[in-house]
């Protein structure tokens, strides 16, 4: 249920002309059994140690305007990546989806307290809040989401193409950030079937690595 609702979220807002991928759909299913094996203490192993490799990696280290995006309780847990982000004096910007776009909005304090849940369970800025969009000045680092990684930069997402789309207009600026994903070990394999629509990435923290 919970990744029929992530698809509906990410994709039924927005009309892509992608042709649904067979592969993609069953490995979408595959991992989405998975995790749902996963016991919530095994959850919290690996969501603590890919925060001890997050918070020590160069790419993070750099940044000062980081993308990152607030967890549901089938994703590596964010919230301790958030909250060291501000204790470092840096900036986080989170996701808003609406009217089929994605932006990426500046959270300010307290905000996770106070951000609305979606009908599909995704904590973000309601509409009347207003915050800074992260392509006015850029970002450093995007911290992605998604369904599935390859070791050598492959992704799959939940359907809509938004982090691919949103990727793209990054790349295209004179100082594209760079994207890394987390992910549960179950989540990395040594393949992942892409298009030439989709947006590798420049690398996948997970426990085991």
């Amino acid at each position: 249920m919970w990744l029929r609702n992530l698809i509906i979220c990410y994709s039924t807002t927005i009309r892509m002309s992608r042709t649904p991928d067979p592969a993609k759909l069953l490995l979408r299913e595959k991992v989405a059994t998975r995790i749902a094996q996963l016991s919530t203490e095994e959850k919290k192993r690996q969501s603590e140690i890919v925060y001890d490799k997050i918070i020590n990696h160069p790419y993070y280290k750099s940044a000062q305007r980081i993308a990152i995006f607030m967890n549901t309780d089938q994703e590596i847990d964010t919230m301790p990546i958030i909250a060291h982000i501000k204790g470092r004096s840096a900036v986080a910007f989170v996701p808003q989806y609406a009217g089929g776009v994605m932006k990426m909005l500046r959270l300010e304090q307290d905000d996770e307290k106070t951000m609305p849940l979606t009908r599909h369970g995704i904590q973000q800025h309601s509409k009347d809040q207003q915050r800074e969009d992260a392509l006015e000045k850029g970002l450093d680092l995007i911290i992605a989401p998604g369904v599935a990684f390859s070791r050598s930069g492959g992704r799959v997402g939940h359907g809509g193409g938004y982090y691919d789309k949103y990727i793209t207009k990054l790349r295209a600026t004179p100082k594209p950030p760079k994207i890394i994903a987390v992910a549960f070990d179950c989540q990395v394999m040594d393949e992942v079937p892409m298009n030439d629509q989709d947006q590798r990435i420049d690398g996948v923290i997970f426990a085991d690595r």
